[in-house]
């Protein structure tokens, strides 16, 4: 049998849709992804909440624009300068019968590589998910109820081991603790992270401030299974006050220049063990992860089968 011809899309068949609920990284992010597509009118903005309404029209916008590939990004990420090209990449390399596929990114909480925070979506495939709707219930993971739905359908959710930036690097840190109140009831690594997050607190204040969040998530077993971002959060304020703690101030863009690619070359990859196993083997971690590095610096960028 023929190896499957790739075809790559075009940076102008692109839907690019940020999902921001008042991250520290949100402008840079935007602003990373503007320098890397030919139209500014290709990138919408959305700021709906509950994530679950925010899901919702992220894919109307998909079918809206009406091209054929949709990238959903959520603004707690900062890219690579190319970051969107790979993404590109991953587009062109879906199965015809994947609905979504996602990369990786290094998680400043996790400390390793997760399949996260940017997903690409084949847009002729969203007025059916779209359809499903009326029929998901409420779920700690309002995305990926999608993707379960869309499985029984027949269709796939795609998992490539490439990196393409970093997670929740240079949060505020009532960021990091409401999203850390929410993980800690969701991720079935939660007393994992606890015992990371513990080990690295005393000199890392980001790893202290997301280990309140898990350890107060014990006494608030009623909260609710999305964000609140305007939520007031008492025992946040009685925290950062006992600590002498204020919150950081608002990013400069000089600050995070480089800084995706540099966290993910000077990450400790040979001790890392939250990376999931098969990436791990797969990237050569042992040895200092060598082929990631390699892939992240010399991306293998449309690169397709030769046909007879």
């Amino acid at each position: 049998m023929k190896p499957r011809p790739f075809i790559y899309p075009s940076a102008e068949e692109l839907t690019i849709v940020v999902r921001a609920a008042g991250e520290r990284t949100e402008e840079a992010c935007i602003a990373q992804l503007l320098d890397q597509i030919p139209d500014p009118s290709q990138l919408h903005v959305l700021h709906e909440q509950p994530f679950s309404k925010a899901v919702v029209r992220t894919f109307e916008i998909g079918v809206e624009c009406g091209r054929p590939w949709l990238i959903a990004i959520d603004a707690d990420l900062l890219i690579f300068d190319d970051s969107l090209d790979r993404a590109r990449e991953i587009c062109g390399k879906m199965a015809p019968e994947a609905f979504c596929a996602t990369p990786l990114f290094l998680c400043n909480t996790v400390r390793g590589l997760v399949f996260r925070g940017l997903h690409c979506y084949r847009a002729s495939l969203l007025d059916e998910a779209l359809e499903l709707t009326p029929s998901l219930a409420a779920d700690l993971r309002p995305e990926s109820r999608y993707y379960t739905a869309m499985k029984n359908r027949g269709y796939t959710r795609e998992a490539y081991a490439k990196v393409l930036g970093v997670h929740e690097y240079e949060q505020s840190y009532r960021h990091i603790y409401l999203k850390s109140l929410l993980r800690a009831r969701k991720d079935p690594d939660a007393e994992v992270f606890c015992e990371q997050l513990q080990a690295r607190a005393e000199h890392d204040l980001d790893a202290r401030v997301a280990l309140w969040g898990f350890e107060d998530a014990i006494n608030h077993l009623d909260a609710p299974i999305e964000y609140d971002w305007e939520a007031p959060l008492p025992a946040f304020d009685e925290r950062m006050n006992s600590a002498g703690l204020a919150e950081k101030a608002p990013l400069k863009s000089s600050s995070i220049e480089g800084l995706a690619l540099r966290e993910v070359l000077q990450h400790d990859y040979h001790s890392d063990r939250s990376t999931e196993k098969w990436v791990r083997d797969m990237m050569d971690f042992e040895h200092g992860a060598n082929k990631l590095k390699e892939a992240v610096t010399h991306p293998p960028l449309f690169t397709p089968f030769k046909l007879n």
